[in-house]
């Protein structure tokens, strides 16, 4: 249950808090400094002790709970992500309601957030402060705190409760699925609702959360504050540059890892070709070297012959040796280390002692390796993750699982994309 936040009274409350920026909780009560008003002339004025227990005890009594799902004996409940960037899942499915048939029907509601699951955000939030400093989590939390100060209306809301503003200010999307009985099978429900509706409607949408609610997205790193930006003193190769692009905006991490993963394939050719013709040069000018002996004259051969036959197998360079002679040619190891250590400081330690069980990765020691070593374990574990994504024949052991393997896919992220940093720039020209 990596990325679940602790549930609970206190950190709901505390979600509650850092909405509305108000300590205004007495006796477990949380009351708005300004009620928000309603429709029909009433207005919310907080939430009471016993409401945020209810909702906490709910949460966690869910009989399965992921980042972005709480099922129960016959319900659930799946955060959705919009796979498209103008939001037409959303917009073709909001507050539409499917009912089933048979024995055990079951009912598909695509909307708003539970008061739950809204609850379950706010614990995100209370537990993980970054993620309230996005443009779009401050949007959209100025909102829910504007109407909390009584000087906007936000679009009505089914209830009348807090939680029922806050799921609606949200702007985020969840698939509820119940049954008459009681089922195990909610995910494989979500996702054959997910493919009816792409199959149907060309809208398509995954089970995960929006960027805004995970404090891992990568792409989501600044290195530099809007005001200390400096105007730029490189040019690079523009090939490269779109490849980078295409992964910092990408939002599907498999999308994400091969573009990165594609600027160091850029240069596969010219670095084995060159690692070839260095290797047919050394032999011929080393002083044991004569172009009078045949035997050294085959041995010159054999290099060739070996690397020929090597690229007919592989239908192409060898893929593996190629990326390690990017590596060599241009990756410092420190720099890579500082940066994985600047972005998360356990993640050096992660490689070194996991394994990436759907690629069939190994183990990575970077930190006080020597560098040629360390480049060669890098090279193999980024190639294996690289091959998971993209073969997927049937019996194929490992193989990567689109969206059930992104969380373990995220932690590889990183190192491929300091990695593509560092080829980019080092082809970079002085302006």
């Amino acid at each position: 249950m990596s990325g679940q936040p602790v549930i609970n009274e206190a950190s709901i409350t505390e979600g509650l808090r850092r909405v509305f920026r108000s300590d205004g909780a007495v006796n477990g009560d949380f009351t708005l400094r300004d009620p928000i008003p309603l429709a029909d002339g009433g207005t919310i004025n907080g939430a009471s002790s016993i409401e945020i227990s209810e909702i906490a005890t709910r949460l966690n009594s869910a009989k399965s709970k992921t980042e972005s799902s709480f099922q129960w004996e016959n319900e659930a409940e799946f955060s959705l992500v919009s796979l498209d960037q103008v939001g037409a899942f959303d917009r073709f499915f909001e507050d539409k309601t499917f009912e089933g048939q048979g024995d055990n029907p079951v009912t598909f509601k695509v909307g708003r957030p539970s008061r739950e699951f809204a609850a379950y955000l706010l614990c995100k939030f209370a537990q993980n402060p970054v993620l309230l400093t996005s443009g779009r989590s401050r949007m959209i939390l100025n909102r829910i705190r504007q109407a909390g100060n009584g000087r906007v209306a936000l679009s009505p809301v089914e209830g009348d409760t807090l939680f029922d503003v806050i799921a609606e200010g949200l702007r985020a999307t969840t698939l509820q699925i119940t049954a008459v009985k009681s089922r195990a099978d909610f995910e494989t429900l979500a996702n054959s609702f997910l493919f009816h509706a792409a199959y149907n409607t060309d809208a398509a949408a995954r089970i995960g959360l929006e960027a805004m609610f995970r404090p891992q997205a990568i792409q989501r790193v600044r290195r530099s504050q809007n005001g200390s930006l400096d105007a730029p003193r490189q040019t690079y190769d523009a090939d490269l540059v779109h490849h980078y692009l295409m992964g910092v905006a990408a939002e599907i991490p498999l999308l994400e890892y091969l573009a990165y993963y594609h600027i160091a394939e850029h240069f596969f050719e010219k670095v084995f070709n060159e690692d070839l013709i260095n290797q047919v040069r050394s032999g011929i000018t080393d002083p044991s070297f004569s172009a009078r002996r045949n035997k050294d004259i085959q041995s010159i051969v054999k290099i060739v012959t070996k690397v020929k036959g090597q690229i007919k197998d592989d239908g192409g360079v060898n893929e593996q040796r190629a990326l390690q002679l990017v590596l060599d040619r241009f990756v410092s190891i420190p720099r890579l280390v500082a940066d994985l250590d600047a972005y998360d400081a356990d993640l050096v330690n992660h490689y070194a002692t996991s394994d990436v069980p759907f690629a069939g990765a190994s183990k990575v020691s970077i930190r006080g390796n020597d560098e040629e070593a360390a480049r060669g374990a890098i090279a193999k574990r980024i190639y294996k993750v690289r091959n998971a994504l993209v073969h997927a024949k049937e019996g194929e052991l490992p193989k990567y699982a689109p969206f059930a393997h992104d969380e373990e896919l995220a932690r590889e992220i990183p190192l491929m994309r300091f990695t593509a940093e560092q080829i980019v720039i080092a082809q970079g020209k002085v302006l």
